[in-house]
């Protein structure tokens, strides 16, 4: 059976890259850490545009995914950086291998 994953692409405000950084990447490792059925979370800055991140995660299917947009880790994440976000689109996909 495969597992569900998502590609995520956020565009923050010009300039503000280096203040997102810290609350993506505690969002990434806390998800990893303390839910079992998120099996990757990893984090991208795109060559070039400190101003655009990319994250690659792999759950176990998509109600894992629904769980971690209820953990106290990803909630704080969205408080503190929801200003700073001017666009997000996500990918639901299907992981083969």
């Amino acid at each position: 059976m495969s597992k569900f994953a998502i590609f995520v692409t956020f565009r923050i405000k010009p300039g503000m890259g280096k203040d997102f950084m810290p609350h993506i990447l505690e969002n990434a490792s806390s998800a990893v850490r303390h839910e079992p059925d998120c099996h990757m979370f990893r984090v991208m800055q795109a060559e070039g545009d400190p101003d655009c991140f990319h994250f690659f995660e792999v759950y176990t299917n998509r109600a894992a995914l629904e769980a971690h947009r209820e953990m106290p880790h990803y909630k704080k994440f969205r408080e503190a950086t929801d200003e700073m976000v001017t666009d997000r689109k996500i990918q639901p996909l299907d992981l083969l291998q």
